[in-house]
């Protein structure tokens, strides 16, 4: 190991880049970024790297512990063996340009946006008028025909194996004829072994005769806005009148549920957006609620997001401020999930809220990139590849990456398919061209999952958006790793069951 390399790097600032050092408990841990390696660090190797990555020393002091370090050279001799602390400078991401050189595009999933309206008004959505980077709510429908076009599309340039549909709004049910058009043709044309269907709804316009057909629809998955309980959905999830729809939802949770029990073909997972006040009694109100619903489908699973940033109205937060609610005590998810697994985690018992929150992050350390050698050429963040794995069409027929994206240039049409051109400059080379100075010196730039849909407004890359989402990735990789290894050292067997768990 070239421990003049280092002391280089330390009197450049360069040396951020290599890795970070964290604490459970226990002990002291390196996480190397060009390998993905973490490390547990003895007495000597955590002085040595405390010396390296604190902001506060200085070169010469690097320089003093080297020379004074009786221990330096089995120290040197390790780094040496596990490839540490020697990832290059990034000055490009890998390159993707080639599979836009010719039509030879496999894409896995369309999501078809079935309408621009919604029945519902619920106050953390983005497409209300006061969040910016998304169009508004509007009452244009895709026709079947526009769908259609993009059905075959994606069937001809699709995977031989697997295809998937979705169905997105808006809420979906308002344009239910065409959605029913387009799972009818396509379980008449589409020959895949593994054809599945899916799409959000908020249940409210669930009727008997719409459940009993999706739920005969083979390989159909429905996503559920349900947020808790009346109290607290009703909060958030509301008509355009202001009131409540936690009655009619609940109504069409029922219809939806006795159908898929009848036919055993579709599966349901819920979507709780998890609105503040973020206490533990409000948590365990949640997990409480969905625990109770004894009338549902074997395997039916839970899963909670934050609103998007900024998506919270000042209305909202009023209404705390009014109830007193605004300054009390704050947890976040993560924080109780840790608390309550303490008590119990059972991984198998879907409906469990804590164990899907712990799930998720232990996963996302569990299964991080890993090198024996560090990579010269790092992937683009969280990134996908383009009108690869996923394409979303819009009710006037204009291709977009995903759902999410917002008002992001759009990709391609269904009259013309994907503009290979335009992916190429808006969503590869712009995209490195100004990420790379930030990436380039971010120890966190193999961990990251800011994608395309955080920072992307109608010019393209918004660097200034991109900028204040990387704060955010760092501390919560920081802390994703604290809680992984913390329960590495107390709870292995819980790490155990996260490495059975399928990644899809």
């Amino acid at each position: 190991m070239n421990m003049e390399r280092l002391c280089e790097l330390k009197k450049t600032g360069e040396y951020r880049r290599l890795g970070h050092l964290f604490y459970t408990s226990r002990s002291a841990f390196l996480y190397d970024t060009g390998t993905g390696k973490v490390i547990k660090l003895d007495e000597d190797a955590q002085e040595f790297m405390e010396c390296l990555f604190d902001e506060k020393t200085t070169e010469q002091e690097l320089r003093g512990l080297i020379n004074n370090s009786s221990d330096i050279g089995s120290i040197c001799e390790f780094i040496q063996k596990e490839n540490l602390l020697c990832n290059p400078e990034v000055t490009n991401f890998v390159d993707l340009t080639p599979y836009y050189y010719s039509d030879d595009i496999q894409c896995e999933q369309l999501t078809i946006e079935l309408t621009g309206n919604c029945n519902l008004r619920c106050k953390y959505c983005i497409y209300n008028d006061y969040y910016e980077g998304s169009r508004s709510f509007n009452t244009s429908n895709i026709d079947f025909e526009t769908a259609k076009k993009a059905i075959d599309y994606v069937y001809s340039h699709s995977s031989k194996e697997r295809m998937a549909i979705t169905f997105y709004g808006g809420e979906p049910l308002l344009n239910f004829k065409v959605m029913k058009q387009c799972i009818d043709y396509c379980l008449s044309y589409i020959k895949r072994p593994n054809l599945h269907f899916s799409f959000t709804t908020n249940l409210t316009l669930m009727t008997e005769e719409i459940a009993d057909y999706v739920a005969q629809v083979p390989n159909m998955s429905i996503l559920l806005s349900l947020d808790g309980p009346e109290e607290i959905h009703n909060r958030a999830r509301v008509n355009r009148d202001g009131k409540g729809s936690f009655s009619d939802a609940f109504n069409g949770l029922k219809l939806l549920a006795n159908a898929i029990n009848k036919y055993k073909k579709a599966t349901i997972m819920f979507n709780a957006v998890l609105m503040p006040p973020y206490t533990e009694k409000r948590f365990d109100l949640i997990n409480n609620f969905f625990e109770s619903l004894d009338f549902l489908p074997d395997g039916t699973e839970v899963q909670a997001t934050y609103p998007v940033a900024k998506s919270i109205p000042a209305g909202y937060i009023k209404e705390l401020e009014d109830r007193g609610e605004a300054n009390i005590e704050k947890i976040t998810w993560i924080d109780w999930a840790k608390k309550r697994a303490n008590d119990n985690l059972d991984f198998g018992k879907m409906r469990n809220l804590y164990a899907d929150v712990l799930r998720a992050g232990l996963t996302q350390i569990h299964n991080r990139l890993l090198y024996e050698k560090p990579i010269g050429r790092p992937y683009y963040n969280g990134c996908c590849i383009p009108g690869r794995r996923r394409l979303y069409v819009c009710t006037d027929g204009s291709y977009k990456l995903c759902e999410r994206i917002g008002n992001a240039p759009p990709i391609g049409h269904v009259d013309t398919g994907i503009n290979a051109e335009v992916v190429k400059q808006y969503y590869l080379a712009d995209y490195e061209r100004k990420s790379i100075p930030d990436c380039s010196r971010c120890w966190a730039i193999n961990l990251c999952d800011i994608c395309y849909a955080q920072c992307y407004d109608e010019k393209g890359l918004n660097i200034a958006m991109k900028k204040k989402q990387c704060a955010n990735v760092k501390e919560r990789s920081l802390e994703l790793l604290r809680d992984y290894y913390e329960l590495v050292e107390s709870k292995p067997k819980l790490i155990e069951e996260i490495a059975k768990i399928e990644v899809t």
